[in-house]
């Protein structure tokens, strides 16, 4: 990647990510020290064994037909295997461009976990006569996955957002997970060139989970650019999620989010920025979804998950 990575990751490229000035380029580290409270006990469920997972083709882009709680057991099961994992999530912009962006559909094809981040995409599944368990978005994952790091003593680095997001990110949770394990942070503003230091610094942290909030697809092309590099066991784009997490960027109320309508509570925010994106992105949205079926591929069949 080259050129001014702040303009490119940051530059209001993801379905949730908000802009601000560029943070200063300082990193930060931060060790918690493990406290007396009682460790949350394990699931009694084991995590999903290593058989074929059925999964939808959207467009191209397998998408795994799995729960909140059954994706949750999957990470899990990653990061207990070792090597290095990534998980992205989709929606119809982000199918819509990697539709047009080859490196985009690269990153998504060669992605661990790809899950429906957007109710546009369960609805897809059902035109093509077949359902998705629900949405798994990928900030649900993100607090999902940070109480679990939490209660096994998984390391944590984010990276991405402006430095006052992420630390404002850093400080809520430190008090909401007190156990918390946070190895480093990051702001997203640095040059290209800058990345091979960037992935070294987060490999010599020696974390285990790695959250990067750039925004699509500069995420998913830096965490399939760095991922070898940085060592960690899993790794999850998490596109604005820093900003709502942190509390600088309301999410959409609760009744939205169960209806689909996220997009909305966005649009009415950012009308000007995001009205292309979702009146012209939807409807190319429909009209690929329209050739598929046309086409009589509604599926690929079941295909593994490794």
């Amino acid at each position: 990647m080259s050129g001014r990575m702040g303009e490119w990751v940051n530059g209001r490229m993801g379905e949730e990510m908000s802009g601000g000035a560029a943070g200063e380029m300082e990193s930060a580290k931060i060790e918690n020290e493990h406290n007396s409270s009682h460790e949350i006990p394990r699931s009694p469920t084991p995590p999903l064994p290593h058989s074929p997972t059925l999964r939808v083709t959207i467009v191209g882009i397998e998408v795994d037909n799995l729960s909140e709680a059954e994706t949750l057991d999957r990470i899990e099961q990653l990061v207990i295997e070792g090597g290095s994992h990534y998980m992205a999530v989709v929606n119809a912009s982000k199918v819509v461009a990697a539709s047009r962006d080859s490196e985009l559909r690269r990153a998504l094809v060669k992605a661990d976990l790809v899950t429906a981040d957007g109710m546009s995409v369960v609805w897809a599944a059902r035109l093509l006569g077949r359902r998705l368990k629900g949405r798994v978005t990928g900030i649900d994952i993100f607090e999902r996955l940070l109480e679990r790091a939490a209660a096994r003593g998984w390391s944590v680095y984010f990276l991405g957002a402006h430095e006052h997001s992420v630390q404002s990110l850093v400080e809520r949770l430190r008090a909401r997970h007190p156990r918390l394990r946070v190895a480093g942070y990051r702001n997203g503003y640095f040059e290209g060139s800058e990345s091979d230091s960037i992935a070294g610094a987060i490999k010599r942290s020696n974390t285990d989970l790695l959250f990067v909030g750039m925004g699509s697809p500069a995420q998913e092309r830096w965490i399939d650019e760095n991922l070898e590099k940085t060592g960690v066991k899993f790794a999850l784009g998490v596109g604005g999620s820093f900003d709502h997490v942190s509390g600088l960027i309301p999410r959409a109320p609760a009744w939205m989010q169960r209806a689909g309508l996220e997009w909305l509570h966005r649009l009415m925010r950012e009308p000007r920025r995001l009205w292309r994106r979702y009146l012209v992105g939807n409807m190319l949205f429909i009209f690929l979804i329209a050739k598929q079926i046309i086409k009589g591929k509604p599926d690929a069949g079941a295909m593994q998950t490794d």
